[in-house]
């Protein structure tokens, strides 16, 4: 296979293990952007978030499992494409990646390779200290979510919205009728600013590894469930 349709494969198989019988109950995303307003921008391939239960204390004692999936040994070695974040890590990699490189794995991240058509722990992952509250964390998974319906609806050929659905204003510009909001409206519900759009690190800009959005048609329906 090509490193494309090795990534498309093995994101497939990180889908189906995060998910496998799409269940709204899994709470779940991928592509999530932290820090997209600076330089530092970083995105993780795919987030699930397991609460305890769905109360407060429930939700802010759940844990969150990163995955990065890697197609070759140079993939894995280039120097983006590593954000482990969470509470358990894992990267999703073909076995043969995994035997040319397993003594360079840290110690508390996992590995996952694919054993058929699913994917199996060749290494588990050890809990690590998390560093970024649950709220910066779910939200950053809701952002990104959002972005997948947008995208979704565009692809799908959706009718697109002709006014803003807080304040009723004409929409004229594509992206702005995609998401139903204009550009002020959007930052007063986002939090994101006009300023820190126009600065930042554009999401689809960002360098690393081939991502599942190279393959427009094996994108699923959904993103976050729940």
């Amino acid at each position: 296979m090509t490193r494309g349709e090795t990534t498309k494969f093995l994101s497939d198989l990180a889908e189906k293990l995060i998910n496998p019988h799409n269940d709204p109950r899994i709470y779940w995303a991928r592509e999530v952007t932290f820090d997209y307003a600076t330089t530092r921008a970083i995105r993780v391939d795919y987030m699930k978030f397991k609460p305890v239960n769905n109360t407060v204390s429930g939700i802010e004692k759940g844990d969150f499992y990163c995955y990065e999936v890697k197609s070759s040994v140079e993939d894995f070695r280039s120097k983006n494409g590593h954000n482990f974040i969470g509470d358990y890590n894992y990267y999703v990699m073909p076995y043969d990646v995994f035997v040319k490189i397993k003594t360079e794995i840290p110690y508390k991240v996992g590995v996952y390779c694919p054993s058929g058509n699913e994917l199996k722990s060749v290494k588990k992952a050890v809990r690590a200290d998390r560093e970024r509250p649950v709220s910066e964390m779910l939200l950053m998974m809701f952002r990104s979510a959002t972005r997948d319906r947008v995208r979704m609806r565009a692809k799908e050929g959706e009718e697109m919205y002709t006014v803003c659905q807080k304040c009723g204003k004409k929409l004229t510009d594509p992206e702005s009728m995609q998401r139903g909001y204009g550009p002020e409206c959007w930052s007063q519900i986002s939090g994101i600013s006009s300023a820190d759009s126009a600065g930042s690190v554009n999401e689809a800009e960002l360098p690393g590894q081939m991502t599942i959005f190279d393959f427009p048609d094996a994108i699923p329906d959904g993103g976050m469930n729940g």
